[in-house]
């Protein structure tokens, strides 16, 4: 990662840590934008996500997203984000402190103030089950995976040469890998499958 990225994406970590949200956000998206000046656009697009983990019904890092280049972002993940934004009236949340709770209705991944917002499973070692809790129905799979980031790994490392991936399908759509520093792409068809072509 670039020297001046990381030292923007540094002041927002610490603007957050300081309890400054609003700098944090600044912070991330000054980040993102001069990524974009280096044509880092991987690099910019997590910048960005950052932002949103701030807030994940702030419109303006999903439109810096929607703007890079389309080997980058999937548009349709993007573009059925903000369209869900102008559905729901959903308050303002962020999921930067999401944590899993078990009990006896299951798990469940909980941010503050939102409360309970996805139901999941872990149905195999990699393998996790998710959907939406039912005042979020109709969340977006980006959204999702974002919150599931944070929740999944308390602690993402940013620049991992492996980082650690899981399998995702949420809300019964084809399966995703998603690692801990937020990439996600659909996920391969397992060995042996028996599918018909």
């Amino acid at each position: 990662m670039n020297a001046d990225v990381r030292l923007l994406l540094g002041d927002g970590e610490r603007a957050w840590r300081s309890a400054n949200p609003g700098a944090a956000r600044e912070a991330f998206l000054e980040a993102g934008q001069c990524a974009v000046s280096y044509q880092l656009w991987r690099s910019a697009l997590r910048c960005y996500r950052r932002a949103l983990e701030l807030d994940l019904t702030d419109r303006e890092p999903i439109t810096r997203i929607l703007r890079l280049p389309a080997r980058v972002v999937a548009a349709a993940d993007w573009t059925e984000y903000g369209l869900a934004l102008d559905r729901h009236g959903w308050q303002a949340f962020s999921c930067r402190s999401a944590q899993i709770i078990t009990g006896d209705l299951g798990a469940r991944v909980e941010c503050s103030p939102a409360g309970v917002v996805i139901e999941l499973m872990m149905t195999a070692d990699d393998l996790v089950e998710a959907r939406a809790e039912v005042r979020f129905a109709g969340m977006p799979l980006a959204m999702a995976l974002i919150i599931l980031r944070r929740a999944m790994w308390l602690s993402p490392r940013d620049a991992v040469a492996e980082p650690a991936w899981l399998r995702v399908v949420f809300d019964g759509r084809p399966q995703v890998r998603l690692d801990e520093m937020g990439d996600w792409e659909p996920a391969p068809e397992p060995r042996g499958s028996t599918e018909t072509r």
